[in-house]
């Protein structure tokens, strides 16, 4: 079916017609409201900096295809440089022999340490940190069988120890260390990657860290990447605080990952805040390393979780569902190539083009650029907003989506003034909106909705906005 074209929304009230999917609507909203209720209430402020853009958002686990141990040009540079890519994180996972990792002998570990160090060579050809799965290396990859050996076994540590002093010496001889984090262990809580009790993993983490610290000065440590934020009982991040609250072998960033619904990084940060203080434990850095369940990998869900990360500023990677060497390829699903995701996939393949969602991290980092502005989401928690602006109105972008929700939602956006308007008058907005074809689906430039011209007045404007799709997200700029 044909979408309906973004028209004044009074246009729509004195025709009698119904609702378009997208609403916009300025002195009218009250009007609107007695034909469906609002679901909430997003608020941008202009008057409030929050600080230059970081895109803190923009990173991936795996998504970079190998080259050896070179930098990979598989994948054109720009599909990187257009969405500002940050980080990267990645070990080796899921390479069938003769490169499944240490445990399967030192060639194997040798050929796995490669893909690892050509990802690293390729994330920092654009500026990005790279952040080390040391059980990936390790071959704790989830293809390992149950019968696989993992650190302190018996309480036997010898075979951990080399693996250490290999991989430090490796780091050193290949010049890895700069713009380098390592995530000691992965999921530690669940069996696909160690399958292990709770006191074993934190004997191994206090092994560890001390030398990765001692051994390799300025390297960042993050950890623990539990599978989910502190919960009250939560056994391994119980363990985990009372451990390191111990031994003073605190992390230099908390991570942990955020993978199905409800978790919002916005209740984890409070939680990580409650399980600092109950082991009395110093504030750090924050990174949720995966974000993202296979059901929220679409525009409106990128756009959701990119605006809950920058208001609370926690760094995060999207998670990536592929295996195998799909694992190494995509950028984390936001692209496609011919073959993406049949028999007829081609590891070496080209031909890439942009999926949905890198529509979204793009507008993200090459669009909303000046100055970071307050937010508040709606309080459902389903709808959420991200801003920019430079000393102009025409400088004001605004990112928008709920969490893959049906409803309508106002946008309120305050402090006008800041942008050099007046208190009261009228505002034009631009709508773009970013549509979405499925995993690997291409998908073309934002659709232009058009410009929508708003009075307003108390230095404030409100339009609504109800998504034609629950996976689409929209920008709006004053122009």
């Amino acid at each position: 079916m044909p979408r309906l074209a973004l028209v004044p929304l009074l246009a729509l009230v004195a025709s009698g017609l119904s609702l378009p999917s997208l609403v916009q609507g300025g002195s009218l909203g009250e009007q609107v409201a007695k034909r469906q209720d609002r679901a909430g209430t997003a608020t941008v402020s202009l008057s409030q900096p929050s600080g230059t853009p970081a895109y803190l958002a923009s990173g991936f686990i795996y998504g970079i295809p190998d080259n050896s141990s070179q930098v990979s040009t598989q994948i054109p540079d720009h599909f990187f440089a257009d969405i500002k890519f940050q980080y990267c994180r990645a070990g080796g996972a899921q390479l069938p022999a003769p490169s499944r990792g240490w445990i399967y002998g030192i060639e194997e570990y040798r050929n796995r340490f490669g893909s690892v160090l050509s990802n690293y060579r390729t994330t920092r050809k654009f500026g990005a940190r790279f952040i080390l799965l040391v059980h990936d290396l390790w071959g704790a990859d989830s293809t390992q069988g149950t019968d696989a050996p993992y650190p302190g076994d018996n309480g036997d540590w010898t075979s951990y120890d080399r693996y250490l002093t290999q991989l430090i010496s490796d780091l050193k001889a290949n010049n890895m260390l700069e713009g380098l984090d390592i995530d000691i262990w992965n999921e530690p809580d669940g069996s696909l990657f160690w399958a292990r009790a709770v006191e074993q993993w934190t004997a191994m983490w206090n092994r560890a860290l001390p030398r990765f610290r001692n051994e390799l000065p300025g390297v960042i440590i993050m950890g623990p990447s539990i599978s989910t934020p502190p919960s009250p009982g939560h056994k391994w991040w119980d363990g985990f605080g009372a451990a390191i609250s111990q031994s003073g072998n605190i992390p230099d960033v908390y991570s942990w990952h955020s993978l199905s619904y409800p978790l919002d990084p916005q209740l984890s940060a409070a939680d990580i805040a409650t399980w600092r203080n109950k082991y009395g434990l110093p504030a750090r850095p924050q990174n949720i390393n995966e974000y993202g369940a296979p059901d929220e990998q679409s525009p409106a869900h990128s756009a959701w979780h990119i605006s809950r990360l920058e208001r609370n500023n926690i760094r995060g990677l999207r998670a990536n569902w592929a295996s195998a060497y799909e694992l190494h390829d995509y950028m984390g699903n936001l692209l496609g190539k011919p073959g993406a995701g049949t028999t007829s996939y081609d590891p070496h393949g080209q031909g890439y083009y942009p999926a949905g969602e890198w529509h979204v991290y793009k507008y993200y980092g090459t669009n909303m650029t000046g100055t970071r502005v307050a937010t508040a989401g709606s309080a459902d928690r389903a709808f959420d907003v991200y801003a920019t602006r430079g000393s102009t109105a025409n400088s004001v972008k605004i990112l928008a989506s709920s969490r893959g929700a049906d409803g309508i939602w106002d946008i309120k956006v305050t402090g006008l003034d800041a942008v050099g308007l007046p208190k009261s008058g009228s505002v034009s907005i631009r709508t773009w909106r970013f549509d979405y074809k499925g995993k690997y689906g291409e998908v073309g430039t934002p659709v232009n909705l058009g410009v929508v011209v708003h009075q307003y007045s108390n230095n404030e404007v409100v339009f609504s906005v109800r998504p034609e799709d629950k996976f689409n997200a929209y920008a709006f700029e004053f122009v």
